[in-house]
């Protein structure tokens, strides 16, 4: 699809598309567009849009893309309406999301270059501390996203000081300063990730001669207990509610319902739905593999009727046609695969509409549920780990403690009251 057999009605048109900046790839824009999965409507204004950006480069004189950075997006969009809804400002013009697919799509074929990162004093120092994680502890990218964003915060407070040759003048008593003003404003969890990863930061420095002392001292550390937590989730008979939520006479149903019933019946996570391929499921054999997730052990398991007729349900009458080998999907275009984030609004959205009362919302609920059915089931914990992909039984034996009927047979009689 190109420009011309959009409009070939308007020659004028087309021919001022085409004269513009962006007249050499609007046509390879289309094309790329084209397949995303737009409707015909939002395509014709993705299409108009870029025209239009077109000629806002031109009134600007920016005829070489490679000067053309997001602040001309941003002007842009600029220029198109508004409407003012409260503290709010939406930008009605359908055409105003354009600009920035543009852009992008000139990053992609590489006329204009990719952006660099915001470079900060302590650039180098972070980068070079998450270079020693990765490479000689190992640590997958989520972990180091979470340490970055941590020690980000960590090198902004302390300024000047954030660099190899001025981090000795970090005192005890700054360090303690962040930690109170931080602190105060997270969580326990939060807290706890907090302080481990500035230990694991001030040692890595003191190891490669930043520090010249050990500033740890400071930085005290969060009571916590192994096992000290119950797993929470709600009560598995009222689980059934959540499938009669989604309707599945839509497409968004259909696929909702086919996500939330391999939820009940595996009890695997959120991470592990999404990441699920047509590969994945061996129609002839009727199992479904399940890749690991958390460093645990890949899970392939039976595929039940009910979960094998919810899927196939969602694959003929709710898939969108797409090249993507991800089984599920975004309903409106961009057709793209969920995110984890996706698993949790959709289980959150059944628990509130359903009424089922829960200790916290999203998946893991559900497989805290799973695992205590299996463990009131009197499966073996062994079995219990197979299925939950876990690589240590230990990992299993949280459970345990909510099996109350088996802890019944453990205990030990209430003392009698001594007679006077």
């Amino acid at each position: 699809m190109n420009l011309e057999s959009m409009f070939p009605r308007r020659p004028k048109y087309r021919a001022g598309g085409l004269a513009g900046p962006l007249g050499p790839h609007i046509d390879g824009f289309i094309d790329v567009v084209s397949r995303v999965g737009y409707t015909r409507g939002s395509l014709f204004a993705l299409v108009r849009g870029a025209v239009y950006f077109g000629r806002f480069l031109a009134q600007r004189h920016l005829f070489d893309l490679g000067k053309v950075q997001d602040r001309h997006v941003q002007e842009y969009i600029a220029t198109t309406p508004v409407r003012h809804r409260g503290k709010y400002v939406f930008h009605v013009s359908p055409e105003a999301r354009a600009a920035p697919h543009v852009l992008h799509y000139l990053r992609q074929i590489g006329v204009v270059p990719v952006a660099p990162p915001p470079s900060h004093p302590f650039s180098a120092l972070l980068e070079e501390w998450l270079d020693f994680l990765r490479n000689h502890r190992g640590l997958a990218e989520k972990s180091l996203n979470l340490y970055r964003r941590h020690i980000t915060r960590f090198l902004e407070y302390i300024g000047h000081d954030a660099t190899p040759a001025r981090l000795k003048q970090v005192s005890l008593e700054q360090i303690r300063s962040y930690l109170r003003i931080k602190a105060s404003t997270y969580g326990r969890s939060e807290r706890k990730a907090l302080v481990s990863t500035l230990r694991i930061f001030i040692r890595w420095a003191l190891g490669q001669g930043y520090l010249q002392r050990d500033l740890t001292l400071a930085v005290e550390r969060v009571p916590s207990f192994k096992h000290e937590h119950l797993p929470r989730g709600p009560d598995w008979k009222d689980l059934p509610k959540l499938l009669t939520v989604p309707d599945r006479r839509t497409r968004q149903g259909r696929r909702d319902y086919a996500i939330l019933v391999i939820l009940v019946t595996y009890g695997v996570r959120a991470h592990q739905v999404v990441s699920l391929k047509l590969e994945d499921v061996d129609w002839r054999g009727m199992r479904i593999h399940f890749g690991a997730a958390k460093r645990g052990r890949d899970i392939k398991v039976p595929l039940t009727p009910i979960a094998g007729g919810a899927l196939a349900e969602y694959l003929r009458r709710g898939r969108p046609a797409t090249p993507i080998r991800s089984i599920f999907l975004c309903v409106n275009p961009p057709i793209r695969p969920l995110v984890s984030g996706s698993i949790r609004n959709i289980v959150s959205r059944a628990f509130l509409l359903a009424g089922v009362p829960t200790p916290h919302l999203g998946s893991h609920a559900i497989r805290h549920a799973w695992a205590t059915r299996m463990l009131a089931q009197s499966q073996p914990l062994k079995t219990i780990a197979d299925l939950m992909g876990h690589r240590s039984i230990e990992t299993t034996r949280i459970y345990t403690k909510v099996d109350y009927e088996q802890l019944r047979t453990v205990a030990l009689p209430w003392p009698k009251e001594r007679e006077q």
